[in-house]
C-alpha cells in the first residue's frame, strides 16, 4: 500500500495516467488484502468427535468434524487437515501421501456450518487423543491465506478383541460356558441387610466388629440374597517366574484379548466381573484392579482398563492373587489367564481351590500351539 501511494503521488505530479491507474489498483488490492487478513485472523470453530466413542478393535468408527463460521462474512476457501494419532488411520482408499489423516476443502457462507463424516480404522487397542487440526482460510483468489492450528479435545477408546479364537474344549471348562446357570443363591456384598448372632462356621471377614463391641457378643453381617455371582479375571502378562525373565508383549496382547472376550460373555449372562493383573495403570499405584460391581457404568470402567493397560508385567501374579484373593468366597469364580504359570502361581491356585473357590486356568499359548499343530504345514 505504501509503494502504491508513493508511486501514485509521483505519477500525479508527472501526469502519467497509466502509472496512476497502476498505483490505484495496487493500493486497492493491498488494502483489500489487509482487511481480509484482519477478518481471517479470527479462527473458525472446529469440533471433532468420534462416533461411537468406545469400540472394539476392528469395528467401524466415524470421525465427525464440524466446522462453524460464526461471522457474517463468507469464507470461500477453508482447507482442513486432520492429523490422526499413531494407531488410527483412514481406510486405504482415503490415504493421501505421508499424511496420517485427512485433507478437505470446504466453503462456508456467513453464519453457517459444515459437518464432515470421515471413516477411521483402529488397528489396535488403546486410548487415542487427536493430535491437531489445521484450518487455512483464504480469499477467493488464494492471495492471502491465514493458517490456524487447533487442538480439539477428542478421544477414542479402542477395546481389545481376541486375536486367536478360544477353542471349544477351553470354553467347556468355563463356569459360564453353558447358556443357563444353576439357580444358586449368593449374597449381594454391596447391599447390607442387617446382623445376627455369630454361629460356628461364619467367616471372620463377615463379623461386624463395631456392633460386636457394643453388644458384647460376636455379630455377623447379613447381605441381601441374589442369584448373580462374581467372576474374577486374573491376568498374568508374564511367561513364568520371575516376571522379568520372559516378557513377550505379543503374548500379553493375546491374554488381554481373551480377557475381553470372557468379560463380554460373562456380563451378557448376568455375572459381575472383576479384574486383576500383574501390571499397573499408573506407576506407583500398585497392581491393576477393578472390583466386581453391579453399579451402572461398571462395564465401561472394566473395558476401559483392558484398553489402557500396559502389555508388560511389573510383578509376579502370585503375590497379587494372594493379596486380592483373600476376600474370595464360594460364590466367586476365578479365571486365571496365564501363558505359563510358575510354581508360586500354581500354589496360589491350589490354595484357592482348597478354600472352595472355583478356579479355571486358561493358557493362550497352549491354544496358539494347538492351532499351529492342527494347521497343515
Amino acid at each position: 500500500m505504501l509503494l502504491g501511494a508513493v508511486v501514485g503521488a509521483f505519477a500525479i505530479l508527472a501526469g502519467a495516467v497509466p502509472l496512476i491507474v497502476w498505483s490505484v489498483a495496487v493500493t486497492t488490492l493491498a488494502g483489500a488484502a489487509i482487511w481480509w487478513e484482519r477478518q481471517a485472523r479470527r479462527p473458525v470453530r472446529v469440533e471433532v468427535s468420534f462416533r461411537p466413542r468406545r469400540v472394539f478393535a476392528g469395528e467401524p468408527v466415524a470421525m465427525i468434524v464440524r466446522v462453524t463460521n460464526p461471522r457474517r462474512i463468507p469464507l470461500p476457501v477453508v482447507r482442513l487437515a486432520v492429523w490422526l494419532p499413531q494407531g488410527l488411520a483412514p481406510p486405504p482408499e482415503e490415504r493421501i501421501g505421508a499424511l496420517r489423516g485427512y485433507r478437505r476443502r470446504v466453503a462456508l457462507p456467513g453464519r453457517s456450518e459444515v459437518t464432515l463424516e470421515l471413516p477411521v480404522v483402529a488397528a489396535r487397542r488403546g486410548e487415542y487423543l487427536l493430535e491437531r487440526v489445521t484450518a487455512e482460510v483464504a480469499d477467493p483468489f488464494d492471495l492471502v491465506p491465514v493458517l490456524h492450528e487447533l487442538r480439539p479435545d477428542a478421544a477414542l477408546l479402542v477395546m481389545p478383541e481376541p486375536r486367536i479364537a478360544i477353542p471349544v474344549e477351553v470354553l467347556r471348562r468355563l463356569p459360564f460356558g453353558v447358556p443357563a446357570r444353576a439357580p444358586r443363591i449368593f449374597e449381594e456384598r454391596e447391599r447390607f441387610a442387617g446382623v445376627r448372632t455369630y454361629e460356628a462356621g461364619d467367616p471372620l471377614n463377615r463379623i461386624h466388629w463395631r456392633l460386636t463391641a457394643h453388644a458384647g457378643e460376636l455379630q455377623t453381617k447379613l447381605f441381601e440374597p441374589t442369584r448373580s455371582a462374581d467372576v474374577l479375571l486374573a491376568l498374568d502378562l508374564a511367561m513364568g517366574e520371575p516376571f522379568w525373565d520372559a516378557v513377550f508383549p505379543e503374548i500379553a496382547e493375546d491374554t488381554i484379548g481373551w480377557a475381553t472376550f470372557l468379560a463380554r460373555r460373562a456380563i451378557s449372562l448376568g455375572w459381575r466381573v472383576g479384574l486383576v493383573a500383574n501390571t499397573h495403570a499408573r506407576r506407583g499405584r500398585g497392581p491393576l484392579r477393578v472390583p466386581a460391581s453391579a453399579v451402572k457404568g461398571h462395564e465401561g470402567v472394566l473395558f476401559a482398563a483392558l484398553a489402557r493397560m500396559p502389555n508388560e508385567p511389573t510383578s509376579d501374579l502370585a503375590p497379587v492373587l494372594r493379596e486380592l484373593g483373600k476376600p474370595l468366597t464360594r460364590g466367586t469364580v476365578a479365571v486365571v489367564l496365564t501363558p505359563r504359570p510358575g510354581r508360586r502361581l500354581q500354589a496360589e491356585i491350589a490354595g484357592l481351590r482348597h478354600r472352595g473357590v472355583q478356579v479355571a486356568q486358561l493358557s493362550p499359548v497352549e491354544a496358539r500351539l494347538a492351532k499351529a499343530g492342527a494347521e497343515p504345514s
